[in-house]
C-alpha cells in the first residue's frame, strides 16, 4: 500500500468516526433562555376578527425558560416586550409573563399554546390638553400614557430547523388575543379585546 493510501485510509477513518461521534452525540445541545422576534399586526376584536383588515404593526423580543427536559412534551416559561402602533386604539407598550405548552414531532414540527398576564403603557390616539388655571386655555400636554392590565391565550405553529440539521433556529406562526383593562375610555370601553398575529423566529444558542 502506497503512503498516499494510507493518508487517505487514515483520513477517512477520522472522517467517520467524527461522523458517527457526532451523531452518537445527540445532535447539538443548547444553552436556556434563546432569543425570541415576533412581527407582524395588531388588531381590535375577537380572535381573527380584522386582522389584517388595516396594517397596525406590532413586534416584540423575548426570551424562553424550560421546565422540564422532555422537548417533544415541553413546558415553558416565557416573557416578551412589545410594540404596536395603532392610530384608532392608541400605541402601546407590553411586557408579558406567559406559561406554554410545546408539542414537537420527530420531524421538528410544533404546535403550542400559552396563557399569559401582561402590563401595559397606552398612549391616547389623540393629543390631550389641560386646562391653565390662570388663563383658563386648555394647552397641549406631554403624553406619558396610562397603565393598564391584560389577560390572554396564545396559539402558534411552526417548525423547528434545530430537530433535524443544525440549525438553532425555529419558524412559526403565531395568534394571540388578550383581553386589556382597563381602558382609558371606561364609560364605553371597560375592556378592549385586541390580537397580534406574528410570524416567529427563535434563535437558540449552542451550549458551551
Amino acid at each position: 500500500m502506497t503512503t498516499f493510501k494510507k493518508y487517505l485510509l487514515i483520513l477517512f477513518a477520522l472522517s467517520s468516526s467524527y461522523l458517527i461521534s457526532a451523531q452518537d452525540a445527540g445532535t447539538i445541545t443548547y444553552a436556556k433562555f434563546p432569543i425570541k422576534i415576533a412581527i407582524g399586526n395588531h388588531a381590535v376584536g375577537f380572535p381573527y376578527e380584522h386582522s389584517f383588515k388595516a396594517f397596525n404593526p406590532h413586534f416584540s423580543v423575548g426570551t424562553e425558560l424550560g421546565l422540564n427536559k422532555n422537548q417533544k412534551n415541553h413546558l415553558f416559561l416565557s416573557s416578551n416586550l412589545g410594540f404596536f402602533r395603532n392610530k384608532v386604539i392608541g400605541n402601546t407598550i407590553i411586557l408579558d409573563l406567559d406559561l406554554g405548552f410545546r408539542y414537537t414531532n420527530k420531524k421538528g414540527i410544533f404546535i403550542e399554546t400559552a396563557l399569559g398576564l401582561g402590563i401595559l403603557n397606552q398612549f391616547h390616539p389623540r393629543a390631550i390638553y389641560e386646562q391653565n388655571p390662570t388663563e383658563g386655555t386648555y394647552e397641549k400636554i406631554t403624553d406619558k400614557g396610562f397603565s393598564a392590565s391584560s389577560i390572554g391565550l396564545k396559539m402558534g405553529i411552526g417548525y423547528d430547523l434545530s430537530k433535524n440539521a443544525t440549525v438553532p433556529f425555529r419558524i412559526g406562526i403565531s395568534h394571540n388575543f388578550f383581553i386589556q383593562t382597563l381602558y382609558f375610555d371606561l364609560e364605553n370601553f371597560p375592556i378592549m379585546p385586541q390580537s397580534t398575529t406574528n410570524i416567529t423566529l427563535t434563535y437558540k444558542f449552542k451550549k458551551l
